[in-house]
């Protein structure tokens, strides 16, 4: 759970900077956060299973966790790249991504 914490508090970090830096038209490091928070939506089991590992963590399920975390921020993620409009194949197509990162995650890193 603290691998949970410590991920969101990062993502909500960069969330706000993003909006400071849209807001300020600082254009370069809008976008620079904005792939970090990509990334990081897409790649959440793995970056908790990470941040577990170096808490020397064991036997937690923070992939199947980051996968139920990612599935809404994906949502996000397709809403935020639609021009704040909801769109069933963008939306759709960004699962759909979450969801191969995810699972090749658990193809090759076994959780006990």
């Amino acid at each position: 759970m603290r691998s949970l914490v410590i991920f969101s508090s990062a993502y909500l970090l960069l969330f706000v900077l993003h909006i400071v830096f849209a807001a300020k038209d600082w254009h370069l490091l809008f976008q620079g956060v904005a792939i970090v928070l990509v990334l990081m939506t897409f790649c959440c089991g793995a970056l908790l299973w990470l941040i577990d590992y170096r808490l020397k963590k064991t036997g937690s399920k923070s992939t199947t966790i980051g996968y139920v975390v990612s599935l809404p921020l994906a949502v996000g993620i397709a809403y935020a790249y639609t021009g704040m409009e909801f769109q069933i194949v963008a939306s759709v197509g960004a699962l759909l991504l979450t969801t191969l990162t995810h699972g090749g995650w658990f193809v090759f890193v076994k959780e006990k």
